[in-house]
């Protein structure tokens, strides 16, 4: 009977999303209300009203990490798309080859999680999936490319779900990082496979291997050098700019077969100018990274610092910082004017208000779970029905909670907890675990359906019934390549 009622506040998500098909913000009402009145009301759960709210100020804090670099982010977006600049970018991206395929490659292995990166939330679909049906793709595979190409999420609006899993772990996020790099390296090759045969069938899957294997594995070693040695928060932009550039040396190669490149030293300027706003940003995150002076002063001022919660925000040092000093340089770069930054501003909270209020309400339900007991009690319940066997069910569990919730932040905030202390008690590494469970959370993001509504949405198609199965079957296999992973290595 407890574990029943400890599972209520997660299993009410299933009937609110799927059978009443209410949002991700209504269904995170209901969780995080079931929880607090289980934990107030039950005897084997109860805790006071003073501990209800200290755990929702908890959950309160940790989603500013999240909203403060979204927030940004999103806006950073709105400000370039609205001069035009993401436009020119991708239409340079897609013209610089004729060969539909390698259109596709650098647009969607490469570029879409360049835009992810940044940004985060799915918004590389609303870049990538117009571009591809522009190029005359059919929509139906348009809407599935882009959302094949959300491969980067772990590094999404500059890692801020990783951040949350690192946080709410206990497991510093350098070491977080490179764990869910290490996992994700094979699954940059499988989405790199899927996108080509998507476009092409067999026939070019093998045509291509060699120009396959090399943009996806720079993508993949890039993303993991970065990450365990420069900067988690960065790993996912620095990554694709390599994939990028791997794949310009192949198109370069047969510039002259095709002579399908302008090569005027004006569009290069102009391109230059426009991806401007993302050099800066790489810039300033690259110092406030790399020089000790410069990391030092940012992480000691400007803090946010609440040690009754074991809070501790550097304002200064955070990713949202220099993204706001790039929204800043974006704005005065290209003139852009109060009306126009004032509808950026506008379009940048609508889609900024849900996700933080979601990701809000999700935190403060596994808060709660967590200081009522009934994490204790899922985790206690879970080692001993699965034993061992938990490290199969656990990239099943983050896989669930990137479904329901469309976003790796949320899932990490609903179930990290329950997996590291199903680790503790089984003896498993905790850390192995919880990079598990970041990654196949993020990998089935693209499964979601706030995700495949978006592409829906945005390819123009009637019904979203086929393009939910395929885009299931897609995170689905990398939902099985993480967890035979993790069983390997556990078992080493």
């Amino acid at each position: 009977m407890e574990t029943v009622l400890a599972l209520l506040p997660v299993f009410v998500i299933f009937p609110i999303l799927f059978a009443f098909r209410q949002s991700a913000v209504r269904a995170g009402f209901a969780a995080f209300s079931v929880a607090i009145f289980i934990a107030v009301f039950s005897p084997v759960f109860h805790v006071t009203w003073p501990q209800i709210l200290e755990s929702a100020i908890k959950g309160s804090l940790i989603t500013l990490i999240v909203a403060y670099v979204l927030f940004f982010g999103i806006l950073l977006f709105h400000l370039m798309n609205e001069k035009g600049l993401i436009r020119s970018i991708a239409s340079f991206v897609a013209n610089s080859t004729a060969d539909p395929v390698r259109q596709v490659m650098i647009l969607v292995i490469a570029f879409s999680p360049l835009i992810e990166s940044v940004t985060g939330f799915g918004i590389a679909i609303l870049v990538t999936a117009p571009l591809l049906v522009a190029l005359g793709f059919e929509r139906q595979k348009a809407a599935i490319l882009s959302l094949t190409g959300l491969s980067a999420v772990p590094w999404g609006a500059l890692a801020t779900g990783t951040v949350i899993g690192a946080s709410l772990s206990g497991i510093p996020l350098r070491m977080f990082g490179a764990g869910s790099a290490l996992l994700t390296l094979p699954t940059f090759f499988y989405f790199a496979w899927i996108t080509v045969w998507l476009t092409g069938g067999w026939k070019e899957v093998r045509k291509r291997g060699v120009e396959l294997a090399a943009v996806a594995g720079s993508l993949a070693g890039s993303v993991w050098l970065f990450s365990t040695y420069i900067s988690v928060e960065l790993a996912g932009v620095l990554g694709s700019m390599v994939a990028i550039g791997v794949e310009w040396l192949f198109i370069r190669g047969s510039v002259s077969k095709t002579n399908a490149m302008d090569r005027s030293g004006d569009r290069v300027f102009k391109i230059g100018k426009a991806v401007s706003p993302y050099l800066i940003l790489t810039l300033i995150l690259l110092m406030t990274r790399l020089v000790s002076p410069v990391e030092s002063f940012l992480s000691t001022h400007a803090v946010l610092d609440l040690p009754g919660y074991s809070f501790r925000l550097p304002v200064m040092y955070s990713p949202g910082f220099p993204i706001l000093i790039t929204c800043l340089f974006t704005i005065f770069m290209f003139n852009i004017g109060r009306l126009t930054v004032l509808k950026a501003v506008r379009s940048t909270v609508a889609q900024w208000w849900p996700v933080t209020l979601s990701t809000f309400l999700f935190v403060s339900m596994s808060q709660v779970m967590l200081d009522s007991g009934m994490t204790s009690t899922l985790a206690h319940a879970a080692a001993l029905l699965f034993g061992s066997a938990f490290v199969a069910i656990s990239p099943l569990i983050g896989g669930m909670g990137g479904f329901l919730t469309g976003s790796n932040a949320a899932a990490n905030a609903m179930f990290i907890q329950l997996q590291m202390q199903t680790a503790h008690q089984l003896g498993l590494s905790p850390e192995l675990l919880a990079s598990g469970q970041n990654t196949s959370a993020s990998h089935m993001t693209m499964a979601s359906p706030t995700r495949v509504l978006l592409s829906r949405t945005v390819c123009g198609i009637s019904s979203e019934t086929r393009l939910l199965k395929q885009s299931m079957l897609i995170a689905s296999g990398s939902l099985l390549i993480i967890l035979m992973e993790i069983a390997v290595r556990s078992y080493w």
